[in-house]
């Protein structure tokens, strides 16, 4: 029985023989950009690797197909912060599901979704008070740049090296996360897009060494960004929005010096932008706080989430200030923006119950503590292996290894990565690399994994590092 507090339970190889022949069989249907897995680790790492195909979730147990259960430390992209399945969401949506399913977004709107948009905004900072509702994280990008548009009158957005806000045409445009991923759309988007480098204190941008302090990466970015937007001849007079990751996710759970935040609104205010922050992935207690925003106390113009919003649910939303959501103005006719799933009454009352229990059982103070002990066991890591293990990175319950070919040079080593997860996935115990050169292991599991699967985790990791990096 899958109780969610389980450690690994391994039957088979992995993946395991119904998990292979179901990708054989999805392959036969899907693009093979999304399935033909085990071809792309061949071509990077010279091994194959095909998906487990999972069958059920419960708590952070994960059991595929085959019968293997896993402890899962991805949180499924972050999704399952309070967890796989939870019961309450659960019960919400066997509940929603018997009355209305679906209803007619801004048409004829659900009372699913007005409890769930009053809710929302009881839970956000609380400047920020009225949404527009999407699903998927891009699409709560794109009705953040679209606001940002009707307010400024300005098409230009600043967004950072390493940021991943979406795929999808509005998003990619402000993505620079893989080059890969853009370069055979860019003549389709958004040409009023500037990318500067995002302040990582460990890879100092602008020519400034490894060990510059913190404050100094700080105001060299921020002097850099000022000169661009003040500047005669920079081609900024376009830009009427910033964009940033307040902790970049998929970039590699990259921190910015304190004080940088604060001093992007402080930019913003100076030349009239917008300023939007991505908390798609830090959002809902993830980083220690209900929002990633509340370590600085900076509130953005705009605060765009969703991932773990929904419970499993693709929900997601743009959060804003009334006086910038206003610049829509009245809908005269069919409005401006909005889609057939808008506010889809299921995934309204299943948000609805992750705010209950986020709230209730106070989870982000909670994985505030949790955080710090886990930071601790990671660094206790990172001492005994530091030409391998350059930083341990992130907040809360959102962790990683910079991953570190030797200490000097600091190059980072994505096969490293691959290798650890591998062998970790191989023990029970699910993981994702993250960075742009998939160098950072990264945690983002569910909130209420155990002591015990804690330990199982450390122990299976401390051997994988012995195994590929030699003892220490």
């Amino acid at each position: 029985m899958l109780t969610g507090t389980s450690l690994p339970a391994i039957k088979t190889e992995v993946p395991g023989p119904r998990s292979v022949a179901l990708v054989d069989e999805l392959a036969r249907s899907e693009c093979p950009a999304i399935t033909a897995r085990r071809a792309r680790r061949a071509a990077e790492t010279g091994v194959g690797q095909d998906p487990i195909v999972w069958k059920r979730a419960k708590g952070a147990n994960v059991e595929d197909v085959d019968g293997n259960v896993y402890v899962d430390f991805t949180g499924a992209f972050a999704v399952a912060g309070i967890g796989h399945t939870h019961p309450r969401v659960v019960e919400a949506a066997q509940r929603q599901s018997q009355e209305l399913i679906h209803a007619m977004g801004d048409v004829y709107p659900s009372e699913a979704k007005i409890r769930f948009t009053r809710k929302l905004a009881e839970v956000a900072p609380a400047e920020l008070t009225h949404a527009i509702l999407g699903l998927s994280g891009a699409s709560a990008i794109e009705a953040a740049l679209k606001t940002a548009a009707v307010h400024t009158g300005r098409p230009g957005v600043l967004a950072f090296w390493g940021g991943y806000h979406g795929l999808s045409y509005g998003a990619l445009s402000v993505t620079a996360y893989r080059d890969n991923f853009r370069r055979p759309f860019m003549a389709q988007l958004n040409p009023w897009v500037t990318h500067v480098p995002y302040p990582d204190t460990y890879r100092p941008p602008f020519g400034l060494a490894p060990g510059t302090s913190p404050e100094q990466v700080s105001q060299t970015t921020l002097a850099h960004l000022r000169a661009l937007l003040s500047g005669p001849a920079t081609g900024a007079e376009t830009i009427g929005a910033i964009l940033i990751e307040p902790l970049q996710g998929r970039g590699g759970e990259i921190e910015p010096p304190p004080g940088f935040l604060a001093g992007l609104r402080a930019l913003c205010d100076e030349f009239g932008l917008l300023l939007i922050f991505d908390e798609i992935y830090t959002g809902f207690g993830r980083t220690g706080t209900m929002f990633a925003c509340e370590h600085e106390g900076v509130i953005p113009d705009i605060l765009c989430v969703g991932k773990a919003l929904g419970g499993g649910f693709p929900l997601s939303a743009a959060i804003g200030r009334q006086e910038v959501m206003d610049s829509w103005g009245n809908s005269a006719g069919e409005s401006v923006h909005t889609s057939t799933f808008l506010g889809n009454p299921l995934g309204c009352a299943m948000a609805e119950a992750v705010l209950d229990v986020l709230v209730e059982e106070d989870w982000p103070a909670r994985v505030a503590r949790r955080g710090v002990e886990i930071r601790g066991r990671l660094q206790e890591l990172a001492r005994r292996w530091p030409e391998r293990i350059g930083l341990v990175r992130g907040r809360g319950l959102m962790l990683g290894l910079e991953l570190i070919t030797d200490a000097e040079t600091r190059a980072p080593d994505g096969a490293l990565g691959l290798a650890l997860v591998g062998i970790c996935r191989d023990q029970g115990y699910l993981l994702l690399p993250s960075g742009q050169h998939g160098h950072v292991l990264a945690l983002s599991p569910p909130f209420g994994v155990t002591d015990e699967q804690w330990e199982g985790l450390f122990e299976v990791l401390t051997r994988a590092f012995e195994e590929c990096c030699g003892a220490p």
